[in-house]
């Protein structure tokens, strides 16, 4: 009726929280064939599971600067880094060079290794004869396209 509030009850509790996996084994006052698409209801998705392979060897780092945009990593992008990763060429590392915290990839220049970044402005790091502290393999960038 016009001008009488009305009060609603949500069947489910309201959470930001996924919903868990539901499933009916019973059937209690269901007839007829289940249903085919049963085999594809989707489950939660967990980015740790599908993104972290060893906990307790697993940071997270955000971005910052614009050294490695050629390779996908932006400003404010969150990075998943293994620590139980052993660096090879072509990984991009987080270390600690000299005292400053970077995001580089592990590539051979003119015959070295060095730590490099895909910006003209950023000429390759040589890591012989230098103060450098792996902290690990980035495993994965988390992009987000809205902010």
């Amino acid at each position: 009726m016009p001008g009488q509030s009305v009060h609603f009850t949500p069947a489910l509790p309201l959470t930001c929280q996924p919903l868990p996996y539901l499933t009916f084994m019973g059937r209690a006052g269901f007839s007829g064939f289940p249903s085919p698409a049963q085999d594809y209801e989707p489950c939660t998705l967990d980015l740790n599971t599908r993104l972290v392979k060893n906990p307790t060897q697993t940071f997270y780092v955000t971005a910052t600067g614009d050294s490695m945009e050629g390779w996908g990593i932006f400003e404010g992008d969150l990075l998943v880094v293994d620590r139980s990763i052993e660096p090879r060429l072509g990984h991009i590392l987080v270390a600690m060079l000299e005292g400053e915290a970077l995001i580089k990839r592990y590539a051979l220049y003119q015959g070295t290794p060095h730590l490099c970044s895909t910006h003209p402005h950023y000429p390759p790091l040589p890591l012989e004869g230098s103060d450098c502290q792996l902290w690990g393999v980035v495993r994965a960038v988390i992009h987000e396209y809205v902010r």
